[in-house]
């Protein structure tokens, strides 16, 4: 048998393409918050983050401990947790929390294509890290999907996804713009902090209890919650608020910062796209027309110079 050189509470990810591919399950996942978040509205979004960090803290902390009893080692002496774990669980509580409540006060395809405006700073922390200017067609590319997606979700004038008007959407698109300054953050420290499944599960319990606390003080409690509606809350946290948190940490640490940048950039169309299936939302021209942008821009940023990350 082939022996690999694993460390326990590590996913190894051997490949540039791998890692792009994590990336964009990451993506996919992040895609399909609107949609559950909508089905599970009757719980308060600071409830609802609550229980979602603590779910992905669970199944973190599942993998971890299934990852030690493969390899039959017993559990390493983690450093103490520093500065980097305080301020990314500060940065999770924030991104979670700023995009439920965003979610609460405007429409669902703006809110997310505001939010998801963030890659623009990844790039540019990429770039200022390397020392160098991005290759034009990194640029054009990171550009044309932001074109694309802005396309989209800027002409949704119809149906629940539709547009939004007066202070309570205003106010929506800033608490989405928060969360997009707050997911910027989190990245940026991803790839300073060891690919240590334990300690991330440490992170959504650290992020997990602020919530809760918040949720104390500002919400009342919805005690009495079908499961048709705990069920999308407990998927929030094991998909998006869970496996695609560590799939998008290897998806930065390991593939092409370019391509993951604009792959960020169809969020709001897997969102706008699972919301028409759902009937949620009203299929329009701008959509298909935007899908070929974002793809088209991936593409190109994908083909540009490649960035070291370290």
């Amino acid at each position: 048998m082939q022996t690999l050189n694993f460390k326990p509470d590590t996913v190894l990810i051997n490949s540039r393409h791998k890692g792009n591919l994590l990336g964009g399950i990451a993506v996919l996942m992040w895609g399909a918050l609107p949609l559950l978040r909508l089905m599970a509205e009757e719980i308060p979004p600071l409830q609802l983050t609550t229980m979602s960090l603590f779910m992905a803290a669970v199944v973190t902390s599942g993998l971890h401990l299934r990852g030690q009893h493969r390899v039959q080692a017993k559990p390493k002496n983690r450093p103490p947790a520093g500065r980097d774990v305080w301020l990314a669980a500060l940065f999770l509580l924030g991104a979670v929390v700023f995009y439920f409540a965003a979610l609460a006060s405007g429409p669902a395809a703006e809110v997310t294509l505001v939010t998801y405006m963030w890659p623009l700073g990844l790039s540019a922390a990429v770039c200022m890290k390397t020392g160098r200017l991005p290759g034009m067609r990194m640029s054009t590319g990171v550009l044309l999907s932001f074109a694309g997606a802005a396309l989209a979700l800027l002409s949704a004038n119809e149906g629940s996804g539709g547009g939004s008007s007066g202070i309570h959407g205003i106010w929506g698109y800033i608490l989405g713009l928060s969360s997009g300054l707050c997911w910027l953050g989190y990245s940026v420290l991803l790839k300073r902090l060891p690919l240590d499944l334990g300690l991330h599960a440490h992170v959504f319990s650290i992020a997990g209890l602020g919530a809760g606390v918040l949720h104390l003080v500002l919400e009342t409690t919805a005690l009495h919650v079908s499961a048709a509606v705990l069920l999308p809350a407990a998927i929030i946290g094991i998909g998006p608020y869970g496996l695609a948190f560590l799939a998008w940490g290897q998806g930065l640490r390991f593939g092409h910062p370019g391509l993951l940048s604009a792959l960020c950039y169809t969020v709001p169309i897997v969102a706008t796209t699972l919301l028409v299936l759902a009937g949620m939302e009203t299929w329009r021209t701008e959509l298909a027309i935007a899908a070929v942008a974002v793809s088209c821009g991936a593409w190109m940023a994908s083909m540009g110079p490649s960035q070291t990350s370290s």
